[in-house]
């Protein structure tokens, strides 16, 4: 209970309704967005490598327009940043409801990628900058199992919902998030902040220098947005052709997302106990073994729900554990860059995923988005045991 309390401590009322504002970003964009997105190519009898192609624009508009945010933010502040992307946000959701040609719903995307990107790098600033320097591991690591939770709340609407309706619902609770960014107090960002210094090429020497320290750290961040973003948009789809409706398969996603939520606390408590090394390998072969059971055991849905949640927990804590190893490895002036090469890796994985699993589905039958995903936790391992050798 106490440890509770120590976390609940931290917590005020700017900090509070950023927090609101960031979560209710995330259920939309990350949580309900892709699956939307995926059931309305289906309907329209997309070829899967197609869906996953779309799927993928979303994260290539992140790495493509990643670099123009701390501008956006030097501009705009942090008020007008996640105004904008707010913008971005219900122009992504219109172009899915009005549902027209493929060309409109690639534009949608990008866009949506857009306002994902802006909103993640402005909310991440907003809350370094609303904690104090003595609380703020507690209040980021608040922050980020917000972020596990919305992809575990999202696919919820659609248990209950029409298509269209969800698009609408995602509007107006993209609208009660701004309004919770204008209710708390305005900061203004600093000119000397790193959100308003351009990319030198020192920087990115910086980053460079960074990969061979911290290989693994950055493959862990490959792997977990090359698995979380291909769950969450098609594994709606994989269910589906199992006999699920698609409120059944919303809830297993939703168990994806809660994994990636609750099991990170207990994968940092190993990493602190018995090294990061050691959870990575836990990670590796929860992915594997989850991937087994869903496949050997797909008409059974409460082993689907429980290896789900694995799933989930295990992808989630290959980019928690890569932000752990980079912290302990690294010198304090060497971690912006280091964390700035983790978030590049997690946007490629997500970029490849999508695309890489929904062509597995379409020429390796149902089940070959599975084997991909086992096979990625067994090379991670491979990996992890000649390094560590």
């Amino acid at each position: 209970m106490r440890s509770i309390a120590d976390y609940l401590s931290v917590l005020n009322r700017d900090i509070l309704l950023v927090f609101l504002g960031s979560l209710l970003f995330q259920v939309v964009q990350m949580g309900v967005y892709p699956i939307l997105l995926t059931q309305i190519l289906a309907a329209g009898q997309v070829d899967n490598r197609v869906v996953g192609v779309f799927v993928a624009f979303s994260w290539i508009a992140v790495f493509a327009f990643g670099p123009l945010v701390p501008n956006i933010i030097r501009r705009l502040g942090y008020r007008g940043a996640n105004l904008f992307a707010f913008v971005l946000t219900v122009f992504g959701f219109l172009g899915l409801a009005w549902s027209p040609s493929l060309a409109v719903l690639a534009g949608a995307t990008v866009v949506m990628g857009l306002g994902l990107i802006v909103r993640w790098i402005t909310c991440d600033t907003l809350v370094v900058h609303l904690s104090a320097s003595e609380t703020r591991g507690r209040v980021i690591g608040l922050h980020e199992a917000l972020m596990g939770l919305g992809i575990g709340l999202g696919p919820l609407l659609f248990t209950g919902f029409s298509l269209t309706v969800i698009a609408f619902i995602s509007i107006a609770l993209s609208l009660v998030a701004i309004a919770t960014f204008y209710l708390a107090a305005p900061i203004q960002p600093d000119a000397r902040d790193d959100t308003g210094a351009s990319p030198a090429k020192g920087r990115f020497a910086a980053v460079r220098a960074s990969f061979g320290v911290i290989a693994m750290a950055l493959a862990a961040a490959f792997i977990a947005g090359f698995v979380e973003n291909s769950s969450v948009a098609l594994f709606p789809l994989h269910l589906e052709l199992h006999g699920y409706e698609l409120a059944a398969s919303a809830i297993l996603v939703s168990a994806f997302g809660f994994g990636g939520t609750l099991l990170q606390p207990p994968l940092g408590a190993v990493a602190d106990k018995r090294g990061y090394g050691y959870a990575q390998t836990i990670c590796a072969a929860t992915v594997v073994a989850s991937c087994a059971a869903i496949a050997a055991f797909t008409t059974a849905a409460p082993v689907l729900l429980v290896a789900m949640f694995f799933l989930g927990g295990a992808a989630g804590g290959f980019n928690t554990l890569a932000v752990i190893e980079a912290g302990q490895r690294l010198d304090s002036r060497r971690i912006p860059a280091a964390m700035t090469a983790i978030a590049m890796l997690y946007t490629v994985g997500s970029i490849f995923g999508p695309m890489a699993a929904g062509s597995v589905m379409e020429t390796l039958a149902n089940e070959g988005m599975i084997a991909l995903f086992a096979a990625a936790g067994a090379g991670f391992a491979l990996f992890l045991w000649l390094r560590r050798g």
